[in-house]
This record gives structure tokens, sequence and C-alpha cells, in this order.
């Protein structure tokens, strides 16, 4: 059984990973909570946080990538 369905984006049909782009959307979710927790932390922990952040954006633009998301519709890493 395929997780990638058909999506029409700007009159093209390209072939999507719903799933990977799902784990992309909780994975910027947690990267967003990292951040706001980062704004009561003290420099060095709260400069942690950020780094994680950002790694946790890096990997959810790799997932749309691999999903198959159009170029016009992703997200980019911080």
């Amino acid at each position: 059984m395929s997780t990638a369905t058909t999506t029409t984006t700007t009159g093209s049909s390209t072939a999507v990973d719903r799933a990977k782009v799902a784990e992309a959307e909780h994975l910027r979710h947690r990267a967003e909570r990292l951040r706001r927790q980062a704004r009561g932390l003290d420099r060095v922990l709260a400069t942690s946080y950020r780094r994680r952040a950002s790694e946790l954006e890096m990997e959810a633009w790799v997932l749309e990538l691999q999903a198959g998301v159009p170029d016009s519709e992703l997200h980019f890493a911080a």
C-alpha cells in the first residue's frame, strides 16, 4: 500500500507522499515550540534549543523534498 497520492498544483500533477509531508509538519511544530521555549532560558541553553530547532527544520525540508513537494511550495529551512 502506497502513501503517495496525486495532487494538482498550479495546473500540473505530481505524486506527493502525504505521510512524509505530515511528518515534516510535525517536525516544524516541534521546532517552533523549541524556539518559543528558548526565549525564557539562559543564553547557553537557549542556543542549544535554537540549534535543535534549526536541525528539525532542515530535516523537515529534506522530508518535503523526498515527498515530492513542488519547489514553489517548499518551506525553506532556517
